[in-house]
């Protein structure tokens, strides 16, 4: 199963990057098929995402694992929804012993009383000797979970539009007179108004407190109305880079991993990391699993630093231990030094916001309402600029009427 997933896995990447499709003879080792499952004395049932990252867990992970303790992982593989996960673990007898799982869901099922209390200790200390608290970090360890990576909204930009000098400030957002050009933004308030209020000069430890205020709320929009005119709303993740490589629009809020594919492929796309917002996936235990003790030996595993930086070598998506950072080395097929592209790498980690996808939930309603009023005004106002350049484009092909005689 393994060396089928090595394969899998290094020609997607061949082919996401647009390289040859032949697996280099160089990495002939790398897809030894491991002990098999049916080998090992133990299975450990995990629930996880599926694609290019859970490859890169099986590879970084899962396999090192059963290597290692003779248990091999059996994957349950979700959609990362709520529901689905609660149907895997809420009842006696579940299959599943581990979960992955977004920050906003841990919250959730932690609040619900459906996850083990995390046994800090169990995790051992910090390379250098030192707590174990301090080596992760903000938000990595929670009652009911470990981080183990951190993905963000980070700005990508065409260099060529700005060949007068680069942004480096995440203020650029708003400066258009500085730094022309259209800006593709969420279809939603979330991320959006955040983005807005960090470009306007909030400090990120002061972004939902202030947002939380009438007055915050209207910096926030105010700010969003410098460039109104110039915002393309985007509500697939593929858009904003689809749209920066079309050079549809100059700067683009959008996913870290999907801004990392694009910057290897075009060395014209340059990373913003200044004011990125930041969302973490955890390990947790249900309480419902069957194999408790396993389980807590897997996370202790899977979110030590050597671990956390081999799947970080993988795949773009940045350790939550500062000493796992420091491992992170180059890619194995592209030859890419990743800890640039991490969100979490010192240099791109100055100036982030991590997500509150709980703050969200109990304080979004009515901003959730004024950004969908604010949403049509700025396309009802494209449509008619729109219209307005489509029929001055009928006028000039239309054909000058004859004279009458």
């Amino acid at each position: 199963m393994f060396g089928q997933c090595h394969r899998e896995f290094f020609r997607a990447v061949a082919a996401w990057c647009g390289l040859p499709g032949m697996l280099p003879a160089a990495f002939a080792a790398a897809i030894t098929v491991a002990p098999g499952v049916s080998a090992a004395q133990n299975t450990l049932s995990v629930a996880t995402w599926g694609g290019a990252y859970g490859q890169s867990q099986e590879i970084a992970l899962f396999e090192p694992f059963a290597k290692e303790t003779g248990t091999a992982i059996a994957t349950e593989t979700y959609d990362g929804s709520l529901a689905k996960l609660k149907g895997l673990i809420d009842g006696s007898g579940t299959p599943v012993d581990v979960v992955d799982v977004s920050a906003g869901t841990l919250d959730k099922l932690c609040s619900d009383g459906l996850l083990e209390t995390i046994k800090v200790a169990s995790l051992g200390a910090a390379p250098d000797g030192g707590s174990i608290q301090d080596d992760f970090m903000d938000g990595g360890l929670s009652p009911c979970g470990v981080a183990s990576v951190a993905w963000s909204t980070a700005i990508a930009y065409d260099r060529q539009a700005f060949r007068k000098g680069e942004p480096t400030k995440i203020s650029a957002l708003l400066d258009t007179a500085r730094f022309p050009g259209k800006r593709a933004l969420p279809k939603n308030p979330r991320h959006t108004l955040e983005l807005a209020l960090l470009a306007d000069g909030v400090p990120p430890e002061d972004v939902y407190s202030e947002l939380a205020t009438p007055e915050g709320a209207d910096r926030a929009f105010a700010a969003l109305d410098k460039i109104k005119d110039d915002v393309l709303l985007w509500s697939e993740a593929k858009q904003p880079i689809t749209w920066l490589l079309e050079e549809k629009v100059t700067m683009a809020a959008g996913y870290s991993g999907r801004i990392f594919r694009a910057a290897v492929g075009d060395h014209n796309i340059g990373i913003l990391w200044d004011g990125q917002i930041y969302d973490i996936d955890a390990w947790a235990i249900p309480k419902s699993s069957n194999n408790k003790e396993e389980a807590m030996r897997f996370i202790s595993f899977a979110t030590s630093p050597q671990r956390l930086a081999e799947q970080a070598q993988l795949i773009a998506y940045g350790p939550m231990r500062k000493s796992a950072v420091a491992l992170v080395g180059k890619h194995p097929i592209i030859n890419v030094e990743m800890q640039k592209y991490l969100p979490t790498a010192p240099e791109n980690f100055k100036k982030a916001l991590k997500f509150n996808e709980a703050w969200w939930n109990q304080n979004g309603a009515a901003l959730t309402q004024r950004f969908a009023e604010w949403q049509a005004q700025v396309e009802s106002a494209a449509a008619a600029k729109e219209a307005e350049r489509k029929a001055k484009e009928a006028a000039k092909e239309k054909p000058a009427s004859k004279a009458a005689p």
